[in-house]
């Protein structure tokens, strides 16, 4: 049986013959010394509360339910309706797209409900996301 040494011996040796390979390791070695300490999510408070992925998922959110996902949805209704119209696009594809488009802009909605259980207000946390 070999030893951790010679296992990581092995292992250093394999890495430095296949050259993509040692390639692909110095690149992630420096993407990952490259981070900043924000992409961490240790939160403002030093606590790690995770504050920083609370307030990109809010604005991912806010996108979506902004005039930024209107319109895409806008356009994308638009593209499969003329495409079924056109006898290029099933039915059923367009039905799908409406069904999805109904889906993304209820989810607030929903998920809100779910963890409230009815009670008013917005649970989810993402009135005040602001940008980061």
């Amino acid at each position: 049986m070999k030893t951790l040494e010679q296992r990581e011996n092995d292992m250093l040796k394999t890495i430095l013959e296949n050259k993509s390979g040692f390639a692909w390791c110095l690149m992630l070695t420096f993407a990952v010394m490259l981070v900043p300490d924000m992409a961490a999510a240790t939160g403002g408070g030093g606590g790690g509360g995770g504050s920083t992925i609370a307030k990109v998922l809010c604005n991912v959110v806010s996108w979506f339910n902004g005039p930024v996902g209107k319109g895409i949805a806008t356009l994308a209704i638009i593209v499969i309706g003329v495409g079924a119209l056109m006898g290029k696009v099933s039915w059923g594809m367009a039905i799908i797209v409406g069904v999805g488009v109904a889906v993304i802009f209820g989810a607030d909605t929903v998920v809100d409900e779910l963890a409230s259980g009815g009670a008013e207000g917005d649970v989810a946390g993402c009135d005040g996301a602001g940008d980061i």
